[in-house]
C-alpha cells in the first residue's frame, strides 16, 4: 500500500493522456507505458477482493479480519501498540470496508475502468453494490 498513491497518480496521468490524444486508444509502444500498465494491473489484482461477487467477497473479508485480529492479539500480548484495524475490541468490519472501498479501491478501479473502457464497467457495479452491503 505504500506505493498506492503514486501508482494511482501515474495511472490517472496515463488516462488523461489517452483522452488528450483523442483517439480513445491506448498505444503501448513505449516500454515505460507497458511497465506502468502491468504494474497497475497487478495492483488492481491485489486490491480486487471488493470487486468479487458478494458471497466470495464476504468470505475474504472474514478471513482478512481474522488475520488482522490475530496480529492485534499478538501485539497486545507483547505489549506493543496495536496496529490500525487489528484491535478486535474496537474494529468495525463495516466501517473499515466502506472506507477501504471508498478511498482506496474505488478510485483505483474507476481509473482502471477509464483506461480499458468499457471492459471493466461491470466491476465498478459490483464494487458499488458491495460497498452498499457494508453501509
Amino acid at each position: 500500500m505504500s506505493k498506492h498513491m503514486s501508482l494511482l497518480a501515474d495511472l490517472k496521468t496515463m488516462v488523461e493522456t489517452k483522452k488528450v490524444a483523442g483517439s480513445g486508444v491506448l498505444l503501448l509502444d513505449n516500454y515505460n507505458d507497458r511497465i506502468q500498465v502491468l504494474q497497475n494491473m497487478i495492483h488492481c489484482s491485489d486490491l480486487s477482493n471488493p470487486t468479487k461477487p458478494l458471497k466470495l467477497y464476504v468470505q475474504w473479508v472474514d478471513r482478512l479480519m481474522e488475520e488482522f485480529w490475530k496480529q492485534g492479539d499478538r501485539e497486545r500480548v507483547l505489549g506493543l501498540e496495536i496496529s490500525p484495524m487489528c484491535d478486535r475490541e474496537n474494529a468495525t468490519i463495516e466501517k473499515s470496508q466502506v472506507g477501504f472501498i471508498s478511498y482506496i479501491v474505488h478510485p483505483l478501479w474507476e481509473t482502471w475502468a477509464e483506461l480499458v473502457y468499457p471492459d471493466a464497467q461491470h466491476i465498478l457495479s459490483l464494487l458499488d453494490s458491495n460497498r452498499v452491503h457494508y453501509e
